[in-house]
């Protein structure tokens, strides 16, 4: 049963407790939608990452909460110092809001408002009214401090969902840490963006350029050849050349000066060509397109677009050729460099990438057959001879586990008598289908490869093997004359590699010579010196093989420790043409014998040459006048039955 309300008074007091109620009400639902909505403080978009618009949402959701008279926000600067950052009615009241905070700052009541977890409630000047503060801070951190002007009467009606104000002044603290963190998060992404930018700039040349020279490399080159070849794929003029080139005898540079200056030689060339091909694009009455590459090692690749028909490539390769040739100083050693240049033509030697840069390379490949120093264009029959080539290279890598190398041996004649006093070893490699190959089919590809190491190890084992089987005592044994190469001598023990060797197979060192050539020595003069100094240690004796052919001075052979000298052919072949072709040989035999040196002749082919010789007083020699080079097995007999062979006293 409902009560009765009899009086007009209980009838008020009733209305007054519904209105009560219903404000309440809507208050609670008010604040229920903050509470469900309180993550728009935090919001993901790029508003609420500014601290003025958390503010201004934070006011927007007092203001449903809260009937205030006046309302501001202080925030905590960098410096702790307590800014006003908003005010709801800023000079319209008496005293004005931010003058009674003053004064709570000045009386100490702010300060230890600041230390409340909920709203604090003082008295105001005017009167019927408080001053409420609330502290906007996180769990760890002080945000600032929120103040507001309240009837008292009405600041009892919404008590109850003071709880709900600090709930959203404690997101507010979180919102205002989120958007410094945001901040400084979005200034650190953009500076890592910016690094990062960069940074992929840097991989991206790095990936794309080459490190010593910083050209375009071979992924790049390949990438501009495809672009250049789609643009001009249909025109009815126009084409690109692709220009490989090799610098030629690199290798001997790279092991005689080291690779320091291999790589000096290289930057250089690569100034050089850029330069060259500046003032080309400058001299072309048309725009000329041309993109430099270094392609791996001593590789490069120029691609021309838009010249005046093959003529103009003509005119380009040949000042490339040119102007390469010529000598550079390299740490301050005179160094001589050439190129070798090999050139394909789309679209009538090659429709892809791929197939252009294969032709280009045959037509190098030529070139460098051809006897260096020049260029050659791509013709169909240099496919096939490239392609052995390579196949060539593949077999040779195999040649020492299938026992395909042999050695012959060139009988060394003492002139007086006619008797064999050594021999000279000379590699040859017994093909499964070309046949028997001489040194000139294969060694400097061996150097190519970085197989000479291990040819020479095998040479020398072999060697010992063979001086082993004649069984004779050790006073007996015939001295064998082994090659050595320029890049075995940069070997770092190549001493002791075949002091080792030797000392295995019992042989004494006395029996082992090493021919080095003067061209060789005279690229290191001073490192070929140090290692004859140790070899010589070892027991070895050393010669001077081509002598005549490398400029050496009279200075630079008394630095070398070597024990012979062997005159070159090219010196011998014509000794018998009349006395003016002597006059050099007798200089040579002169010099070699006021430094006590031996001197032996090589390439001997007729009895005239070898009685000069004699009578010049050069008292060894060899060659096909004496004996072409011998399987072991032939030189064993004639060892074994002492045959004297032709001389000019025999």
């Amino acid at each position: 049963m409902s009560p009765s309300y009899r009086t007009p008074e209980e009838v008020n007091a009733l209305h007054e407790r519904i209105r009560f109620l219903e404000e309440a009400l809507e208050a609670n639902a008010y604040a229920m939608d903050v509470l469900a909505s309180t993550t728009a403080i935090f919001g993901d978009t790029d508003r609420n990452r500014s601290p003025e618009l958390i503010i201004q949402n934070t006011i927007e959701s007092i203001r449903r909460l809260l009937p205030t008279q006046d309302m501001a926000v202080y925030v905590l600067d960098h410096d702790c110092s307590f800014n006003l950052d908003y005010q709801e009615r800023p000079g319209e009241l008496t005293p004005d809001l931010s003058e009674t905070v003053e004064q709570l700052i000045q009386d100490g009541q702010f300060s230890w408002a600041l230390h409340q977890n909920h709203p604090v409630c003082l008295p105001s000047p005017v009167e019927g009214e408080s001053v409420m503060l609330h502290v906007i801070s996180t769990r760890t951190r002080i945000r600032g401090m929120f103040v507001a002007r309240f009837r008292q009467a009405e600041l009892q009606r919404y008590e109850m969902i003071l709880s709900t104000l600090t709930m959203v002044l404690f997101n507010t603290a979180y919102a205002l840490e989120s958007a410094d963190l945001f901040q400084m998060m979005d200034r650190r992404q953009k500076a890592l963006q910016r690094i990062t930018e960069r940074q992929s700039r840097e991989l991206l040349h790095h990936m794309s350029h080459d490190s010593l020279t910083n050209l375009p490399n071979r992924m790049l080159f390949s990438d501009r050849l495809s672009q250049a070849m789609e643009r001009h794929a249909g025109a009815a003029a126009g084409h690109v050349a692709l220009i490989l080139l090799d610098l030629d005898n690199f290798k001997r540079t790279n092991d005689s000066l080291g690779h320091r200056a291999g790589d000096e030689l290289i930057r250089k060339v690569a100034q050089d060509l850029s330069a060259l091909l500046d003032h080309a694009r400058e001299r072309s009455g048309r725009h000329l397109r041309t993109t430099l590459s270094r392609l791996g090692g001593d590789e490069f690749g120029i691609l021309v677009e838009d010249t005046h028909g093959l003529e103009g490539v003509v005119r380009l390769v040949t000042d490339v050729v040119r102007k390469t040739a010529t000598e550079r100083q390299i740490f301050d050693q005179p160094v001589v460099s050439s190129v070798s240049c090999g050139i394909a033509v789309y679209p009538y030697d090659g429709e892809d990438a791929d197939t252009l840069l294969g032709n280009a390379d045959a037509a190098m490949y030529e070139a460098k057959q051809r006897g260096r120093n020049g260029f050659r264009f791509y013709t169909q029959d240099l496919n096939a001879r490239t392609f052995r080539h390579f196949e060539l290279e593949n077999e040779l890598g195999q040649a020492i586990a299938n026992d395909q190398l042999r050695l012959h041996y060139q009988p060394k004649i003492d002139l007086d008598s006619g008797r064999i006093i050594g021999a000279e070893a000379l590699i040859r490699w017994q093909h499964p289908t070309l046949g028997l190959l001489p040194p000139s089919h294969f060694i400097e590809l061996a150097e190519d490869m970085t197989l000479i190491e291990e040819i020479g190890e095998w040479v020398l084992r072999q060697v010992c093997r063979d001086l082993q089987s004649l069984r004779l005592a050790e006073d007996e044994l015939p001295r064998i004359a082994i090659n050595v190469s320029a890049r075995q001598l940069r070997q770092p023990d190549l001493a002791g590699t075949f002091h080792r060797i030797i000392r295995e197979a019992g042989i004494p060192p006395r029996c082992i010579e090493l021919e080095l050539t003067e061209t060789a020595i005279m690229d290191d003069p001073q490192g070929a010196a140090r290692v004859f100094q140790r070899l010589r240690h070892a027991g070895m004796s050393l010669a001077v093989d081509d002598f005549g052919t490398g400029h050496a001075s009279l200075v630079q052979l008394k630095q070398i420790p070597a024990d012979t000298l062997k005159i070159d052919r090219s010196f011998v072949k014509d000794l018998d043409q009349g006395e003016e072709h002597s006059q050099i040989v007798r200089a040579i035999i002169l010099m070699a014998h006021t430094l006590g040196l031996d001197v032996i002749a090589e390439g001997v082919e007729t009895e005239r040459q070898a009685e000069i010789l004699q009578q010049l007083d050069c008292h060894t020699a060899q060659g096909f006048y004496f004996s072409h080079p011998v399987a072991f097995d032939a030189l064993r007999g004639l060892l074994r039955d002492r045959v004297q062979l032709p001389a000019a006293t025999a």
